[in-house]
């Protein structure tokens, strides 16, 4: 048997080889992310031996870089293990207890690792879930751009029209629109009431008056702002106007793409072997009778998590997701910490903001929000709880295929 450790990077991955004695076979080499270079490998794998089941290979699962790779050695006919970095980390520092680290030491320690078979595999995802963790991670990865830009824009705000903010609020159409024509408090110089009032005959629905357009007038007038470079910071304004409304259509772009996804993909399938058309009840239509749960909820916790069956356990479940506090005992003394830092912290945050709109639409919900605020909990304490029970509803949900059901949320361990 041999043992073939593979530290992934992006344009090369080096790779060590070891057999059931531990004895290096080869010195660490590198393979290179082409094809041929891909080709080349298992030409020097076939050099110890033609048969595929004599070799265990595994790589780290760091990012995208060796997802190639790992498609390629799997559709070869290699057994392939995805590791846990965490678990490679503290085995390498366990092993040679010493803080160094490059890519051939890497590669000889995961094929050490594989050899020890200590690891916990990790989970590929299928094809559907993959593509709704690609659409979700990037709306995440635009959210986090438009919070960045607003955050720019309200710099930039308070210094060239700081009571701007107390009368409109920038982001909305009205205040998007004003600032755009008028991005700084020098550019009220020549406005007038009428002339503001004229930006909005095409907004509809808008309630900007004539009074909160005095307003504006007279905080420009009296504004703190000394007027420097104002036509140069009104360009900068208006540059970041633009790009997040760019960011804002691509955003609700891909909300309807993910949509669409969870309504047409086998993702809604709790069982690989069954078809769509055998479901009355899909998963994702079960998970959406859940009061305060959004379809951006149900894609999060998909998308991070993949097949939910997969877990044997809930505990195994709420582990993966990270919803449990960290602990610090020894002897008789025994402390509970924060919540731990593990798990999706996309999923975790959707859960999170999901048990505050349970609270409002969800009577089961709000009243173990109450209950555990009535035990001395803080807020946030009771809202962590409240995430744990909704996990725990989902994985029931998805393990008994079925829909929502209020009379058993408190029979559901949590």
């Amino acid at each position: 048997m041999f043992f073939a450790g593979i530290d992934v990077a992006k344009d090369f991955n080096v790779v060590s080889i070891i057999d059931e004695k531990e004895v290096c076979i080869r010195k660490p080499f590198r393979v290179n992310n082409t094809m041929d270079a891909y080709q080349k490998f298992i030409e020097k794998l076939h050099l110890l031996s033609s048969v595929h089941s004599d070799f265990l290979l595994g790589l780290e699962a760091t990012g995208i870089y060796g997802e190639n790779l790992l498609a390629f050695l799997t559709n070869q006919g290699f057994s392939v293990k995805l590791l846990n970095p965490f678990q490679t980390k503290r085995y390498r520092e366990g092993l040679t207890m010493k803080k160094v680290k490059n890519d051939n030491i890497d590669s000889l320690m995961i094929a050490h690792f594989l050899k020890d078979g200590k690891f916990s595999s990790g989970y590929v995802t299928d094809d559907e879930y993959q593509s709704l963790r690609t659409l979700y991670r990037n709306r995440a990865s635009l959210q986090s751009g438009i919070k960045e830009i607003k955050k720019r824009m309200l710099t930039q705000l308070s210094v060239v029209f700081l009571e701007f903010e107390n009368i409109v609020n920038p982001f909305s159409i009205s205040g998007l629109a004003l600032l755009e024509k008028y991005p700084t408090a020098s550019h009220y110089q020549h406005s007038s009431v009428d002339r503001i009032l004229k930006l909005f005959h095409h907004i509809q629905g808008n309630n900007f008056n004539k009074e909160k357009a005095r307003q504006l007038l007279d905080a420009a007038k009296s504004s703190t702002y000394s007027g420097k470079a104002f036509e140069a910071r009104g360009i900068a304004i208006r540059s970041s106007i633009r790009l997040l409304k760019s960011y804002q259509n691509e955003l609700l772009f891909l909300e309807d793409e993910i949509c669409t996804l969870l309504e047409s993909s086998d993702t809604h399938s709790s069982n690989k072997t069954d078809t769509l058309s055998t479901h009355t009840n899909t998963l994702v239509d079960n998970l959406k009778t859940i009061p305060g749960v959004s379809d951006k909820t149900v894609a999060a916790v998909l998308s991070e998590c993949g097949d939910i069956s997969r877990f044997p356990t809930l505990s195994k479940f709420i582990g993966y997701l990270g919803l449990f506090p960290t602990e610090d005992s020894s002897g008789k003394s025994k402390r509970i910490g924060h919540l731990s830092k593990r798990g999706s912290s996309l999923a975790k945050h959707a859960l999170y903001m999901s048990s505050v709109s349970c609270l409002i639409h969800n009577d089961q919900f709000k009243q173990l929000y109450d209950t555990k605020r009535s035990q001395g909990k803080s807020k946030k304490e009771a809202l962590i709880a409240v995430s744990r029970k909704l996990a725990s509803v989902i994985y029931a949900i998805v393990r008994y295929n079925t829909p929502y059901d209020p009379t058993r949320v408190f029979t559901v361990k949590s």
